[in-house]
């Protein structure tokens, strides 16, 4: 599907348009966010369904049992913004999200994260149409999950490395122009860090814009290799490790502290950006061991995973570079 540019209404009671919808409206959210909104609105909609989970079985059950709608409502984070993409996607129904927390990009992107088997894959082509930032909902969210949406425009920084190397040494298709915009970008989130740190009006609705470019350039070019390097396969490694679910900007913050020493790529400059944009590069979920293993094992994983040509492929994945990342990671947990 084409870029579709979505009408992004902005402010501090910007969802409050949901109050005005016609038809019969379907919300989909989860009780924290539900209740939230609760608390500001009136607004009751014809139907509510309360996410559990994004396994493919439970939502194509949902596509199938939910009331009817003529407009899809997604309210909340991640899984409320993709299980409400699905329901449009395959209903053809008209779609708002209002996003309670911008951790990661789904309410701006036309793929849908699901999970089959307990790995995440993803499906579907919608890309969001209207979307209400509304600054009171998701500035009551705690700081550092708003934080995390810093993550996936920092990852630039080694991404564009990455992109250059395999274009350098595979011949994979590289794009100047486009990396000149992801650049711009990351030079964008650099002079906005203490907005994005305080999630401040300005910070959030930055955010969300560097989402909207990123996503922009990335479905022009049908690849997301400015924004998706070896800093993601950290991310993809741990949690193929644990079986377990993140943070996604914990992970891609501790992938880009490693990535960025791999690749001897102003390591101290990305993470001073990391810090000052407030990503928990330490990933405090995980153990110092599960974070040993998984960058020790890296290349392997990235192998039998079949992922992209990066710097994993070229580099030493040498003790002493584990045991780098380690101790930065010890002294940010001290």
């Amino acid at each position: 599907m084409p870029y579709k540019a979505p009408d992004i209404k902005s402010g501090r009671n910007a969802a409050a348009n949901l109050c005005h919808l016609t038809g019969r409206a379907l919300v989909i959210t989860m009780e924290l966010p539900w209740a939230l909104f609760r608390n500001h609105y009136e607004w009751q909609p014809d139907s509510i369904h309360f996410v559990q989970d994004m396994d493919l079985e439970t939502l194509e059950r949902l596509e199938q049992t939910l009331p009817s709608c003529d407009v899809v409502v997604g309210l909340g984070g991640g899984s409320c913004c993709d299980t409400a993409k699905y329901l449009a996607w395959k209903r053809g129904c008209r779609m708002v999200l209002a996003p309670t927390i911008i951790s990661v990009d789904a309410p701006l992107t036309n793929m849908i994260a699901v999970r089959v088997d307990k790995t995440v894959q993803y499906i579907g082509d919608i890309f969001p149409e209207e979307l209400l930032i509304d600054h009171t909902l998701i500035q009551a969210a705690p700081k550092a999950l708003n934080r995390a949406g810093a993550c996936d425009i920092a990852s630039i920084h080694t991404a564009l490395y990455d992109w250059r190397l395999a274009h350098q040494d595979v011949g994979e298709a590289y794009v100047e122009e486009v990396a000149k915009q992801a650049m711009d970008c990351l030079n964008i989130l650099d002079a906005s860090a203490a907005e994005v740190y305080g999630v401040t009006p300005k910070g959030i609705d930055t955010i969300v814009d560097l989402y909207r470019r990123e996503v922009k350039f990335c479905a022009e070019i049908g690849t997301s290799r400015p924004e998706e390097g070896a800093e993601h396969i950290v991310a993809y490694a741990m949690e193929h490790l644990t079986r377990r679910h993140f943070l996604h900007g914990d992970l891609v913050g501790l992938g880009i502290l490693a990535i960025s020493r791999l690749q001897n790529n102003q390591p101290e400059w990305a993470l001073d950006l990391i810090r000052r944009c407030g990503l928990r590069y330490a990933c405090p979920d995980a153990s110092i061991e599960e974070i040993r293993t998984a960058l020790t094992t890296l290349k392997s994983f990235k192998h039998q995973a079949g992922l992209f040509y990066s710097i994993i492929d070229t580099a030493d994945i040498s003790p002493e570079w584990v045991d780098a990342v380690v101790t930065e990671v010890r002294q940010a947990r001290a």
